[in-house]
């Protein structure tokens, strides 16, 4: 009995996570297709779930995120330290260089954006808090998946498939690339998940010297050039240890 109540909380929750911000509205076979359970399984949880106001059920037939997940969202928001700690230096950082810079954190398979202060500048990068990215195209995915435990790493590596011509797809080049990410404790990308995209990122650790956040900042190449993106590691880096001391008190 024990075991089927824990394998219905972790069903609710493989629903509730289908939605995002580019899919705020899914309907039922969608949702069984998801998290690969029958229909009629999935009917019985979503209907639980609406009944605890969870989701909602619109006139389509659709189901979307109910009013106590906003309520959860907004207290959970309101405390949570990393985006809470970081977000000073971030806007800082912004208005000093013009450019985009997010927080990332690893979430299952994913890097996911805790926060993130837009460009002043109209070429941009558009990231939106809460969208999810590869951990193993771009910076900030790298700058995560290089202090991870070898296994992740492992998983990580045998994603690789082609995004843009800058991204990695070779093995064994992937990995020297995070072994350097280890040395020089921060990464950079070119291109590797959006053409034209210069970024930087810096792992923020906590007392196992785990990358539990990393800080990016990024812009279009034809102005965010590597001369740039040098002179800002240093500050960035200590950006970061001041973050990891108010975060996890290291």
């Amino acid at each position: 009995m024990k075991e089927d109540s824990v394998r219905s909380v972790e069903r609710a929750f493989s629903i509730l996570k289908c939605f995002t911000l580019d899919n705020p509205r899914l309907n039922l076979t969608a949702l069984s297709e998801a998290i690969k359970l029958p229909v009629s399984t999935t009917l019985r949880i979503v209907a639980t779930l609406v009944s605890l106001g969870f989701l909602k059920r619109d006139d389509s037939r659709s189901y979307s995120l109910g009013n106590e997940i906003y309520l959860i969202g907004a207290v959970a928001r309101a405390h949570f330290r990393p985006q809470q700690a970081a977000f000073p230096y971030m806007k800082d950082l912004r208005d000093d260089t013009k450019e985009a810079v997010s927080l990332y954190g690893m979430e299952d398979e994913f890097r996911v954006c805790y926060e993130h202060v837009p460009s002043l500048l109209t070429m941009r990068c558009v990231v939106r808090v809460g969208d999810r990215f590869p951990l193993w195209a771009g910076a900030g995915g790298k700058a995560l998946l290089a202090y991870a435990d070898q296994a992740v790493v492992e998983r990580e590596a045998a994603k690789l498939k082609k995004i843009t011509d800058s991204t990695f797809t070779d093995r064994e080049e992937f990995l020297k690339e995070l072994a350097k990410i280890r040395t020089q404790d921060y990464a950079i990308s070119r291109g590797e998940r959006e053409d034209g995209i210069l970024s930087l990122a810096i792992p923020i650790f906590d007392r196992e010297k785990k990358a539990s956040l990393s800080l990016s900042i990024a812009g279009p190449s034809t102005r965010f050039d590597d001369e740039k993106v040098a002179a800002l590691i240093p500050r960035m880096q200590e950006m970061c240890t001041r973050i990891s001391q108010q975060i996890f008190l290291v």
